[in-house]
């Protein structure tokens, strides 16, 4: 049976942000689902060198259930593309979402709005807050400041090279709402061909979450070609 590890992004879980492929896979497929370090069920802290740690929480857990395609949403994608890349073997194929290589330079203004935004969300939106102490208990704030500054400051940013090595099949399915994700999946489309790309309509950052009947058929059709 196939396995596929599920990445969330930022602030969510692998129930929370899967939950639509969670019911649609499972009975197909070995589902790993992770929290990552700082969220949901997971006791690690969320560290300020956070991508990293987040990167080796990744690869042990893979080292020990065995090698599968790493499912990933924002942050999430960020981490399959780099385990993609610094341990092949474990990686059999990649499918991001809600991700983008780089941060375009006329988002920074956006990405500084939103890091000032979330830093302050117990004051700009209460109800947000307390979901997040709902889904990660009293560790939420340590992991909201470390994660968000990473993402926002420290960008894991895949060059062209970076992409140009990744040896395991990928697919990259981004909403058609946010121009810069759409502009990703051209970008990532040039540098590897072989890639299998698409663009999920009336989807945004989430799009698995957004469109799930569209997401799941492209899912399923890309797992069967490469099974």
């Amino acid at each position: 049976m196939q396995r596929l590890y599920l990445l969330h992004g930022f602030m969510g879980t692998a129930q929370t942000h899967f939950l639509e492929q969670i019911s649609f896979l499972e009975d197909n497929y070995e589902l790993i689902l992770l929290d990552l370090p700082g969220h949901g069920n997971n006791p690690k802290e969320a560290p300020e060198d956070y991508f990293e740690e987040a990167l080796t929480y990744v690869i042990e857990k893979m080292k020990m259930n065995g090698e599968g395609c790493l499912i990933g949403l924002s942050l999430g994608a960020s981490l399959a593309v780099h385990i993609a890349l610094r341990e092949p073997q474990w990686v059999n194929s990649i499918v991001l979402t809600g991700y983008t290589p780089y941060i375009p330079e006329e988002l920074t203004g956006v990405m500084d709005k939103q890091y000032e935004y979330f830093l302050n969300i117990e004051n700009t939106d209460k109800g947000t807050a307390e979901h997040f102490e709902k889904l990660h208990g009293e560790k939420w704030r340590s992991t909201l400041k470390n994660v968000l500054y990473t993402m926002t400051y420290n960008y894991p940013t895949a060059l062209k090279e970076d992409i140009s090595k990744i040896q395991s099949p990928i697919l990259m399915l981004n909403g058609s709402k946010e121009l810069h994700e759409v502009e990703a999946v051209h970008y990532v489309k040039k540098i590897s061909n072989d890639a299998q790309v698409g663009l999920i309509p009336d989807a945004g950052h989430t799009a698995n979450m957004d469109q799930p009947e569209t997401y799941n058929k492209l899912l399923s059709d890309f797992l069967s070609k490469i099974s």
